[in-house]
């Protein structure tokens, strides 16, 4: 009779093996000072800059409070920039060459990925409960006379324009020859700060520019969230939210995996 082997381990699936990394990833960015700076402490400060420099202006203009305008902003840029700085992190992995070691371990090549994005979906839930916190100490009410209706929408819309942008991130950092080629990505995410609905009323904008800025992310996911806050229609943002985390995950999640799966180069 032959012996009998014992049949090897098989590797952790992607979801598994990406959680590992997922935990690895959030213990590094809570001691990262750029991480923490961009997601939550810059964002915070254009919270308080914006409430207390635009705020009586914005009220009087709208008959609305002016935190229905600004925290859903301000809770967006934290998400869309503090996913810059975990892209930093991810430079300066593929330099160090962890990213080669990790891609020595067995389990699908997908993993590397998966577990960014769920730190990125963990780190994003975070920044937005910390935002929804401040509000609330600066006086916001979600959700009208819904209440706490509007809490679930205020966590889960940064979160998903969170997970989109950070596909975009992983892709263009999993190839970026040094930290300083995400200064441009840095730049096209402060035009989007101001190019907005949730920065300013639609028509304050050109009529050109206005078929634009309304479709754009941060347009439809800020708009979502103050439909939420205010008890109004938000069928056809949230519809637009959805729709663009779906393919800027689908287009650049693809170009990601092939980035972080290329060895590195010097």
């Amino acid at each position: 009779m032959s012996a009998v082997h014992p049949q090897a381990p098989h590797p952790p699936g992607a979801l598994a093996q990406g959680g590992l990394h997922a935990g690895r990833l959030l213990r590094r960015w809570s001691r990262s000072p750029v991480v923490v700076v961009q997601a939550v402490v810059f964002p915070v400060c254009l919270l308080l800059v914006f409430r207390l420099v635009f705020g009586d202006t914005v009220t009087a203009a709208s008959g609305g409070d002016s935190l229905h305008r600004f925290l859903p902003l301000a809770t967006l840029v934290g998400t869309v920039f503090g996913g810059v700085g975990s892209g930093v992190s991810l430079v300066l992995e593929r330099q160090s060459g962890l990213l080669d070691r990790f891609r020595a371990l067995p389990g699908p090549r997908t993993s590397l990925l998966v577990g960014r994005l769920l730190a990125e979906i963990a780190r994003a839930l975070g920044t937005s409960a910390a935002f929804l916190a401040v509000g609330c100490a600066l006086g916001f009410r979600p959700g009208g006379t819904a209440g706490a209706a509007a809490v679930p929408l205020f966590l889960a819309v940064p979160s998903a324009l969170g997970l989109g942008f950070a596909a975009l991130v992983c892709a263009v950092a999993a190839r970026a020859r040094s930290t300083a080629t995400l200064s441009g990505l840095s730049m096209v995410f402060t035009l989007m700060l101001f190019f907005n609905t949730g920065f300013a009323p639609l028509d304050s904008y050109p009529g050109a520019l206005r078929p634009v800025v309304r479709v754009l992310p941060m347009s439809l996911g800020a708009d979502t969230m103050r439909a939420a806050a205010e008890h109004t229609a938000l069928l056809g943002p949230l519809l637009g939210t959805l729709a663009w985390t779906v393919g800027l995950v689908a287009v650049f999640g693809t170009l990601a995996v092939r980035g972080l799966a290329a060895p590195a180069r010097h």
